[in-house]
């Protein structure tokens, strides 16, 4: 159900950049540049990699480069993958970490044509970092359940 909204959110994420630059294309096609759209799109496509990444988490649908897969048998390529999930955690623990010290110190800065505090947009790091560390933990439950063997 969670990741049915966090879907809901990536499309309307989407749906709204694709809508921004339609706007800005045809406002300067007529003559009237717009400004706002250029900087509201790349702040929501921010959020949309951001949130993205932990959705494609869930997903399995980063890119797996496995050359060895074929050659290691089932329980070795479980230990693989628990391996893996723990340095992602690591890393996403950092991400967490260091993504709200970013926004603290950019939430008094504004943003040049929408005049809205950084610290929204620096919010991402932190917010996907949280989102990709619940996924990753449903995917370590997964992997230990046997729910979950890479191919």
């Amino acid at each position: 159900m969670f990741n049915k909204g966090v879907r809901i959110v990536l499309v309307s994420l989407f749906s709204t950049v694709t809508l921004l630059a339609v706007l800005q294309i045809f406002s300067r096609f007529f003559g009237f540049p717009m400004s706002w759209p250029n900087e509201a799109m790349r702040f929501l496509f921010i959020w949309f990699v951001m949130l993205g990444s932990g959705y494609a988490l869930r997903e399995k649908k980063h890119i797996v480069v496995d050359f060895i897969g074929g050659a290691l048998s089932v329980n070795t390529m479980k230990v693989i993958d628990l391996i893996m999930h723990v340095i992602i955690l690591a890393f996403v623990l950092v991400l967490i970490i260091y993504g709200f010290q970013v926004v603290e110190v950019t939430s008094l800065q504004t943003s040049s044509v929408l005049r809205i505090s950084m610290g929204y947009v620096f919010l991402s790091i932190p917010v996907g970092g949280l989102l990709m560390f619940l996924y990753t933990l449903l995917n370590i439950v997964d992997l230990v359940q046997g729910k979950e063997v890479r191919s």
